[in-house]
């Protein structure tokens, strides 16, 4: 599932607000240096040093899938366009990529309410020091779930072990409220 091609073009359509041009897989971002300036350490460096990008027309942008990148930007851009959950992943790392911290909490939210499972929620919550997510994903752990079960889970053993005795204690804790 990707976004809709032609609503991400149309956010970045030349204004009299955008003066830059990044090219994504043959197509055309119009932007705006100062808005990614302000929000990126990478985009402040690409179009204030002194990089032959600076004074280029158009800057090309490898490696990205361009719906991608455009969700990316729109997040500081002004028109977001909201990411379907299972792109959020790959998303954060275009933003660790291009030093977007601004947007992690953004995603972050979408996770929460998504219906990613709650082992992946904890991973990326681990990998992106995401508190929030953590704490959902924690929650989302029952009294009914089976420990033996969750034990063996592959995704399970690979959590770090502070993850591991959060999960326990708070199944820990809802089977003691069963039991009063």
């Amino acid at each position: 599932m990707s976004l809709s091609i032609s609503a991400d073009e149309s956010i970045f359509l030349k204004t009299n607000k955008t003066d830059a041009i990044l090219v994504v897989d043959g197509m055309k971002l119009h932007v705006n240096k100062a808005i990614l300036s302000y929000h990126s350490d990478y985009f402040n460096t690409l179009f204030n040093s002194e990089f032959k990008e600076k004074s280029m027309s158009e800057i090309e942008i490898k490696d990205v899938q361009f719906w991608e990148f455009a969700a990316l930007l729109s997040l500081v851009h002004g028109s977001t366009v909201k990411p379907h959950y299972s792109y959020i992943e790959n998303i954060l790392e275009l933003a660790d990529r291009f030093l977007l911290p601004s947007v992690k909490p953004y995603l972050e939210g979408i996770l929460i309410i998504s219906s990613v499972s709650r082992l992946d929620k904890l991973r990326i919550a681990e990998k992106y020091n995401f508190k929030d997510l953590m704490s959902n994903g924690i929650q989302e752990f029952t009294k009914e779930d089976d420990i033996h079960r969750l034990v063996i889970d592959m995704d399970y053993n690979k959590l770090a072990d502070s993850t591991k005795v959060r999960i326990l204690t708070q199944m820990l804790f809802q089977k003691s409220l069963v039991d009063k």
